[in-house]
C-alpha cells in the first residue's frame, strides 16, 4: 500500500510526483518483472507514532508476485520507497502477514524523485 500523499508530519502532505510513481514502476519492473495496481483508492486512517494523532489517508494497492527468495528484495525496495514517497513506513502484506517497512536511517531520502 502506497499512500497518495507525502506524510504531512514528515514532509509537506502534498501529492506524490509523477516521477516518484515512475520510480516505483521502474524498480518493480527491474527487480520483479511486473506489478498490478488494484482498482480504486483505499481509504483508511492510522495513529501517527510520533504525534499520536489520527491521520486519514488514501493509498494505492500494489500487487507484486514474488518468490520467497525475493521477499528480502521487496522489503529493500519498500525501504527505499519510504524515502522517495516521504513516508515513515509502508504497509506490506505477505500471505496475510502484515509488516510495516521503515526507511533505513541512511536511506531516508535516497535522492530519487
Amino acid at each position: 500500500m502506497i499512500p497518495t500523499h507525502r506524510d504531512a508530519n514528515l514532509s509537506d502532505g502534498e501529492l506524490h510526483s509523477t516521477e516518484a510513481w515512475q520510480w516505483l514502476d521502474d524498480e518493480l519492473y527491474a527487480r520483479f518483472d511486473g506489478r498490478t495496481i488494484a482498482p480504486g483508492l483505499y481509504e483508511g486512517f492510522y495513529r501517527d507514532p510520533d504525534t499520536k494523532g489520527r491521520v486519514p489517508d488514501q493509498s494505492r494497492r500494489y500487487i507484486v508476485a514474488v518468490r520467497q527468495s525475493g521477499v528480502g528484495d521487496l522489503r529493500a525496495v519498500l525501504a527505499l520507497a519510504c524515502g522517495v514517497f516521504q513516508q515513515k513506513c509502508i504497509y506490506l502484506s505477505i500471505a496475510g502477514q502484515v509488516e510495516f517497512i521503515e526507511a533505513k536511517p541512511d536511506e531516508s531520502n535516497p535522492g530519487a524523485p
